[in-house]
């Protein structure tokens, strides 16, 4: 990194090895240069008719803004003649705004579009790929070069050409800077020297003021300090209030220096070759040429005007060189307040402890209590008041008496700050909404409850942390916000997000701002202005200890933190940030939009993107309003986190925004930057195209009347047919409802039938069991007893039959498919069967592989169930029923082959038919009504399936299902 400048509008751009760079938005962009050309820049400059010039190792550009960016324009191409500069070092402008220009052994000065030559002895040349002569000018304008070798020359004028002065430092020379009236100083390669000239421009004075700085670059920290760049040691600070005295800048890399450049808002931008660095002097500082970084415990205001403060264990004081000083003041345990008027001094310990000193001699040791004192008033070099365990305490300074005021509060611990007015009255902060404040009397000597009702939401146990008076104005930092207290009412003081937030600390400037220390920071309220300063400006820390911000007689603001005390100096000049930059997105491009005018069609959404030029971007915050016409600014909003303002769906109409930023800390809200926005009607919206689309409507209206009828009668002779063919469709829809019902008749009778003859059974024999049990042996009763069970048991698998495929029927019965290995299924059921197939004699044997299925696992287990049923019920004993499945066209077949009875063709047509179902028997006599193959037909249906059969009468019967594979 060469260099660092602003352009008139605070883009920051940087001089690099490797090409132009700017920093928009917190991000580093590469400025758009001509193709080819050398990316080795080396110098920035700004002239006073706000042009940004840079130098490459080839030539000399002009940076601009445009539309979509910034650009460097090439102004003059150099090392290509002889007259023109050859590898351009370093750009001046005079008194007179003439530009000058240096390269590596001669100098130039820009006429018009031209340069001017002046050569230079061949003993000028520099050895620098960035430095060359350094230009003095005196206060008449007289202007001397200094070469890196160390030669002096003046410029005649008269006679167009510089003339060698005669006097030669005789060493390297690389900077330079104006320090006063024809005073300057050079940084060498002896180190810094110190030159007066007179008005003729010749040196009258020289001298080494030090000789272990190699200065690279200067620039003006205040009004008699100067920062001071180095080719090995970094940045140093140098007093020239102080015989040139230097000093260190803490925390500083040991980097190569190449530039300082100080931009319009006090930020220090250093380049070195490491990179670029920021520095800014902190709104607070707490750097001290002695170490500060003790628990600060309290802060007293003397009367001239100082104030010295205490840790935990010392107390002190800062000298007028900004060194920390001892108070040494005999006690012991830890420092908790500490109170000094003239020459009385008080100490107040944790261990509650009071110690009282005259001319820091120490008077009397008090034991108050067992708790820590907490804050103390000095009335007189007689009296005093403190507070210990939230109890008042009166102390006489020279008896030593201490009286407690703990009844004077109905013997309540509620106390915890006090204050004096300038009557001496005391005024005691305390606890609770019905009695936060009281006052002690001088005249009456009385304590009175003087807490005003409060008609704002506060917590019931809120309590007072500190006390500050402005004029007759009584100001509460409390646990839930600043309060004002007037004698005649109370109200909370508005702090926007931080308005309910403890405020442990109070105090006001002689300008009227109130300071307050807070979880979040120290907050400045002026007027309508809030400001929230944090360890970001300074401090030494975030947490504040309670009571400790004081001003002293220099409008030095004192605060106590757990790491250190810090000050600032206050002023009534407090900057401004600057205006915000505004830009439209649309589709990916930006437009800068300025104080310009935007216009947008209504129930659109605007997106603007919104920024500042002080860096860096996330300190800066945002609000906008929208305002109509010549309506007032009612409400500001904040900013989206990318810092974008959207605004969707405004109505027609012309309109405001109003865009504020303001930069944390010591700043305050910008001026408004204005956009105008006219909101449009959409085109298809507007007065003549709706007339044109009325007209439209009543041709087509028209049209489509004439249409209407024609078409009306087509569709009344289309509707005579349709009529026509639903007649039909209606009749045969009755038909089958009829057949339906009769089936449903035939299906009833099988069913009472099927039911009755088992009861009728049932109950024969349970008679006979009942009255001839006497008479009966006992195998004719087991007989009985077996006749009896049969027929419950296939009465009862009846019923079940019936009611499943009820359920199915009405649609209550839920499908619940999953993943499962058929195989499983086929297993267990055939093992099953197979003890119910020997006690007829029959053989059951399978034939299946694994084949993973998606089903109801459920039903496919009855479907199996019931064909196997079916095949052991028709047959003969010494047959075979084979269990098999294969896979096909993505489906698992499931066949169950037996040897038996078989089926005519009729029989095979009526099988799965509920008007057809009847009743047979088993070849050993077992009942059956043919409502399991209905079942099973509906249940494979279910599950995406179909079931078939394949029989011949006396030659056995195959039954076949397909379910889906997985």
């Amino acid at each position: 990194m060469k260099s660092i400048h602003q352009d008139s509008l605070g883009v920051y751009y940087f001089a690099t090895d490797k090409g132009l760079i700017s920093l928009v938005k917190d991000h580093f962009i590469p400025v758009e240069v001509q193709e080819g050309k050398n990316q080795f820049y080396k110098s920035l400059f700004k002239r006073k008719n706000g042009d940004l010039l840079a130098l490459s190792d080839d030539g000399i550009y002009k940076i601009t803004q445009t539309s979509i960016g910034n650009k460097a324009d090439l102004l003059f191409l150099c090392n290509t003649d002889s007259l023109l500069p050859k590898y351009p070092k370093e750009f001046f402008e005079d008194q007179n705004d003439e530009l000058w220009l240096t390269d590596f052994n001669h100098i130039y000065r820009l006429k018009g579009s031209d340069f001017e030559q002046y050569q230079m002895d061949k003993k000028n040349q520099t050895t620098s790929y960035a430095r060359s002569f350094q230009f003095l000018e005196c206060d008449n304008g007289k202007l001397m070069v200094v070469s890196q070798s160390g030669w002096f020359y003046q410029f005649d004028r008269k006679n167009n050409q510089f003339k060698e002065s005669g006097f030669n430092l005789d060493l390297v020379v690389n900077s330079s800077f104006k320090i006063g009236s024809n005073e300057f100083l050079l940084g060498t390669s002896l180190g810094i020297y110190r030159l007066i000239l007179d008005f003729n421009g010749q040196v009258v004075h020289h001298e080494l003021i030090n000789e272990s700085i190699m200065a690279s670059c200067f620039q003006e920290l205040s009004e008699n300090k100067l920062l001071v760049g180095t080719w090995f040691q970094g940045i140093l600070e140098i007093d020239l209030s102080e015989d040139f005295k230097v000093y260190p800048i803490g925390g500083f890399p040991c980097f190569t220096v190449n530039n300082i450049f100080l931009d319009d808002f006090g930020k220090f931008w250093i380049a070195t070759n490491s990179g670029t660095v920021v520095m800014e002097k902190k709104f607070f500082s707490y750097q001290f040429r002695s170490t500060n970084s003790e628990y600060i415990s309290s802060i007293n205001l003397n009367e001239d005007g100082n104030v010295n403060f205490s840790g935990r264990k010392h107390i002190y004081k800062i000298s007028n060189d900004e060194q920390i000083q001892n108070i040494n003041l005999e006690f012991e345990g830890s420092i908790n307040v500490f109170k000094k008027r003239n020459n009385i001094s008080l100490l107040g310990t944790e261990q509650g402890y009071l110690y009282v000193y005259k001319n820091d001699e120490l008077h009397l040791k008090l034991a108050i209590a067992n708790k820590p004192i907490t804050s103390i008033e000095i009335v007189s070099e007689r009296e005093a008041w403190l507070v210990s365990d939230k109890e008042l305490f009166h102390i006489n300074l020279n008896s030593g008496l201490i009286k407690s005021y703990l009844q004077s509060f109905r013997g309540q611990r509620i106390v915890q700050d006090i204050l004096l007015d300038k009557e001496t009255n005391l005024f005691i902060g305390a606890e609770y909404k019905n009695s936060y404040l009281f006052k002690f009397d001088v005249v009456s000597k009385k304590v009175e409850n003087i807490s005003t009702s409060i008609d704002f939401d506060i917590n019931e146990d809120f309590w007072v942390i500190d006390l500050e008076f402005d004029e007759d104005t009584l100001y509460m930092g409390t646990s839930s916000g600043l309060l004002k207290y007037w004698g005649e009412g109370i109200e909370r003081v508005d702090l926007r997000d931080m308005t309910n937030s403890e405020v442990n600390s109070v105090a006001i400037d002689r300008h009227h701002s109130f300071w307050m220390t807070t979880s979040k920071g120290v907050i400045r309220k002026r007027e309508k202005d809030l400001s929230l300063f944090t360890p970001e400006q300074g401090l030494p820390s975030k947490t504040f200890t309670n009571r400790n911000l004081k001003f002293d007689s220099n409008d030095h603001l004192w605060v106590g933190t757990s790491n250190g005390i810090a000050y600032a100096s206050i002023c009534d000049s407090i900057p401004k940030t600057p205006k915000p930059e505004v830009s439209r997105t649309d589709g990916g491009s930006q437009f800068d939009l300025k104080n310009g005018k935007v216009k947008i069609n209504a129930n659109s959404m605007l997106l603007l993107d919104v920024t500042a030029t002080i860096y860096p971007q996330k300190q800066n915050q945002f609000q906008y309003c929208t305002v109509k016409g010549n309506e007032k600014i009612i409400d500001w909003k904040e900013l989206s986190d990318k810092n974008q303002i959207v605004i969707p769906g405004l109505k027609t109409g012309k309109y405001k925004i109003c865009i504020r930023g303001k930069h944390e800390g010591n700043y305050r809200w910008s001026e408004h930057r204005i956009v105008e926005l006219n909101v449009a009607q959409v085109w298809y919206l507007r007065w003549y195209v709706l007339l044109v689309d009325f007209l439209l409507i009543l041709v087509l209206i028209f049209l489509t009347n004439k249409y209407s009828q024609k078409r009306a009668q087509q569709n009344l002779i289309e509707l005579e047919k349709q009529v026509s063919e639903r007649t039909v469709q209606l009749q045969d829809l009755n038909k089958h409802l009829v057949s339906a019902n009769v089936a449903k008749d035939k299906f009833l009778s099988i069913i009472a039938h099927d039911l009755r003859n088992p009861f009728n059974a049932i109950r024969g024999f349970s008679k006979i069991l009942l009255k001839d049990s006497d008479i009966l042996s006992e195998e004719d009763r087991t007989e009985l007893i077996e006749t009896i069970y049969r027929s419950s048991d296939d009465t009862f698998k009846l019923l079940e039959s019936l009611l499943e495929w009820a359920n199915v029927q009405k649609g209550n019965f839920k499908l619940n498919s999953e993943n499962f290995d058929l195989k499983t299924i086929l297993e267990k059921n055939l093992g099953l069967h197979k003890s119910l197939g020997s006690l007829k004699g029959l053989t059951l044997i399978g034939d299946f592989n694994r084949a993973i299925v998606k089903a109801d696992k459920a039903m496919i287990d009855t479907v199996i169930r019931n064909l196997l049923s079916n095949a052991i019920k028709y047959s003969k004993p010494n047959q075979i029923i084979k269990l098999q499945s294969i896979e096909a066209n993505g489906f698992i077949v499931v066949q169950v082959t037996d040897q038996g009875v078989g089926m005519t063709e009729k029989q095979l047509k009526n099988l799965f038919k509920i008007d057809t179902v009847t009743t047979s028997e088993g070849t050993a006599n077992e009942t059956g009504t043919g409502f399991g193959l209905m079942l099973s037909k509906e249940f494979v249906e279910l599950n995406g399936g179909k079931i078939w059969v394949e029989s011949e009468k006396n030659k056995g019967t195959s039954f076949f299902f397909s379910i889906p594979r997985k």
